[in-house]
């Protein structure tokens, strides 16, 4: 086959447009890919000029000649076919293919053009999409940012400003009669127009553009204010500008303001995606106000609230102190018949207890009103639990109730008179919903750099639906008809604050009715205070010495015993007063370890009953007690007590006391 017969069949069977034209551009040949593309028979395409084919022929001239000087060129053109379609193709051309003949090869991209302006398109919509997100994130940050609605207005025209483009935004709101608009804030309102902005309000009724937005409650703008008719001509020739935009704020669908978009000098036409963003704005900023007016009618009624309980508080001291002055004056008259007694008795106690709810709310109310100031020392947590107790069981609480404290030396920074009320209104709570015989267990632990205080009862218990409530003002569960265990709801929200003032948390547990209930108090640990350093050597015991334990728990007693014993004493045991006092005049023991708290005759009395003996006069008396406050520390000298050990006893401490005893009896 010759190589003009292999040319031929290369131009029918090629699959892009081969076309060859002669000097002047006029088709010679075209092979059937070409007549497909250009959408015409060979017959109707050989003697035309390519030029007719063409989108655009700016330029041409100069062009072919470029070509037919450097022989080849490849490009990109837009061709007009038979049929009116426009196609794009990629072009190669050879100049001088064959002696006055220009060769062409073109393949057409239209779809892969129209591809990339659909991606490009969606790139460009998905661009917009995104800042249009960022602008909203960036409102729905400035309005949670403050509650001033001024100031949070003017941050929001300052975000329309930016998103749009706009030379001014002003923030307006209904007038009292609602037929204007007022001025709240504006963002880059010229100087000389500032004072105009804030005393002139912009009519709604009798002004056809804002009347119609704000009926429909949608936008409304104008590319050219002077000759739109709509325009109020009084507020345009206060503020003449070319284009603006408004858009009404609505709270719960009904129009309250707007925004005003301003452009002075430039004829701007609103997209339907500006205005789709900017009623997005729109709409948060009247969500912002719905929830403000919320705010503040919450606040206010939260401040009646709070003067309410104040007032009542000091207002029901008046009574009460009456009634108290009264019993005290029937106290000094000496004892009555037992009815009388009985009912004295009845009024002095159902009067502290009305005392201590209504100190419980004047205290809720000073800390909401953050007139409560901390007076903070250091202090043991263990320490303040066993002291809290103790007062509770002289106030004839929890007597039948097993209630045990089990603590660890924790230092906390805290105000001692709020700390007694944190723990003591937990435990009243726990006695309150635990039946009698059940038991109420306090445990003081040290966790990473956290005191946690735990109360735990066997009572009755919460339900799942009143965890997430325990701690709000009057919450309560259910109570029975005779409200045997009513109260005003108001001590766990005192204890709440109370912690949360001192830089701590709790938190309530139960596994449901009837399964108990454990409250948790984590408090800042007191970095300040030093623990206490062992010695760098060993102590001395002195010799061994006969020791009497009076102690009413078995484990203390028996713990005791046993690090006594290793220590190389002799040690005898009572488990309460009256049989340690006999124990004690029938061995006369060196030393007497006796616990305050004992039943019956208290270690208070057991001391002044061996002080009294010949044998106590020379006997070293040692309280060993989860009682260490100072007054606990005054009884038990003026009791007669030579030292006083607060419980978890330090072996180091008890070990200096004995071996001080030993010598001094040498």
């Amino acid at each position: 086959m010759s190589s003009d017969q292999d040319f031929k069949a290369f131009f029918a069977a090629a699959l892009d447009a081969v076309l060859i034209v002669d000097d002047a551009r006029v088709f010679i040949d075209v092979n059937p890919a070409a007549e497909q593309l250009l959408g015409a028979p060979a017959a109707d395409l050989v003697g035309r000029r390519f030029d007719h084919f063409l989108h655009s022929n700016v330029g041409l001239d100069a062009a072919w000649r470029t070509f037919l000087t450097t022989g080849r060129q490849t490009g990109e053109l837009r061709l007009v076919c038979a049929d009116a379609t426009v196609r794009d193709v990629e072009y190669a051309a050879t100049a001088h293919f064959l002696h006055n003949r220009h060769l062409a090869v073109l393949r057409d991209v239209s779809d892969r053009k129209q591809e990339e302006i659909e991606r490009a398109e969606l790139l460009s919509r998905q661009k917009r999409r995104l800042r249009e997100t960022e602008t909203l994130l960036t409102v729905s940050r400035t309005l949670s940012a403050t509650l001033d609605p001024t100031e949070t207005m003017r941050r929001v025209a300052r975000e329309i400003a930016h998103a749009l483009g706009a030379d001014m935004v002003g923030a307006f709101l209904a007038g009292p009669s609602g037929d204007d608009l007022r001025p709240v804030a504006g963002y880059r309102v010229p100087q000389h127009m500032r004072e105009a902005f804030q005393q002139f309000p912009i009519p709604i009724k009798n002004h056809a553009a804002i009347e119609g937005a704000w009926g429909a409650r949608r936008a409304v703008w104008t590319d050219d204010m002077a000759a739109n008719p709509r325009v109020d001509r009084e507020s345009f020739n206060r503020f003449p500008h070319q284009s603006d935009l408004f858009v009404p704020i609505c709270i719960k669908e009904r129009p309250v303001g707007g925004f005003f978009v301003i452009w002075w000098t430039e004829r701007r036409s609103i997209t339907d995606d500006e205005v789709r963003l900017v009623q997005g704005i729109s709409d948060l900023a009247g969500m912002f106000l719905d929830n403000a007016q919320l705010y503040r009618a919450a606040a206010e009624a939260n401040r009646a609230k709070d003067e309410f309980l104040a007032t009542l508080s000091h207002e029901l001291r008046n009574p009460l102190g009456a009634i108290l002055a009264a019993v005290g004056a029937l106290e000094r008259r000496g004892e009555q018949d037992e009815k009388t007694r009985r009912s004295r008795q009845i009024i002095l106690r159902q009067s502290h207890h009305l005392a201590h709810l209504v100190d419980d709310l004047l205290d809720v109310a000073r800390v909401t009103a953050g007139k409560i100031t901390l007076s903070r020392q250091p202090l043991d947590l263990g320490e303040v639990a066993t002291n809290c107790v103790r007062l509770l069981r002289d106030g004839g609480q929890g007597l039948e109730h097993r209630v045990t404290v089990r603590a660890e030396p924790v230092m906390v920074s805290a105000d001692l008179t709020r700390l007694e009320q944190i723990v003591g209104n937990l435990l009243q709570n726990a006695v309150k919903y635990t039946p009698a015989g059940g038991s109420v267990e306090i445990d003081i632990t040290r966790e990473s750099r956290d005191a946690v205080l735990r109360v735990t009862d066997t009572g009755r218990g919460i339900r799942p639906e009143m965890l997430p409530r325990v701690f709000e003002l009057f919450a309560q569960a259910e109570q029975p008809l005779d409200r045997s265990l009513g109260g005003l709801g108001v001590g766990l929200t005192l204890t709440r604050r109370l912690v949360e003032l001192h830089g701590g948390a709790i938190t309530a547990f139960s596994e449901g009715e009837g399964r108990g209930a454990q409250f948790s108090v984590r408090l800042p640990l007191d970095v300040t205070t030093a623990p206490p350093r062992p010695p760098s050597e060993p102590l001395a015991h002195g010799r061994p010495r006969r020791i009497l334990i009076i102690e009413d728990s078995p484990d203390a007693r028996e713990s005791l015993r046993l690090l006594l014993e290793s220590q190389g004493h002799h040690v005898s045991e009572a488990s309460d007063g009256v049989g340690g006092v006999t124990l004690a005049l029938a061995e006369g023991p060196d030393v007497i370890l006796i616990d305050l708290g004992l039943p019956g005759l208290d270690g208070y009395e057991v001391a002044r009953t061996l002080r009294g003996s010949a044998f106590g006069k020379t006997a070293t008396l040692i309280a060993v007690t989860g009682y260490g406050q100072t007054e606990d520390r005054r009884r038990s000298s003026e009791a007669g007590f030579d030292a006083h050990l607060v419980k978890p006893v330090s072996p180091e401490a008890l070990a200096r006391l004995l071996a001080t005893s030993s010598e001094s009896d040498a």
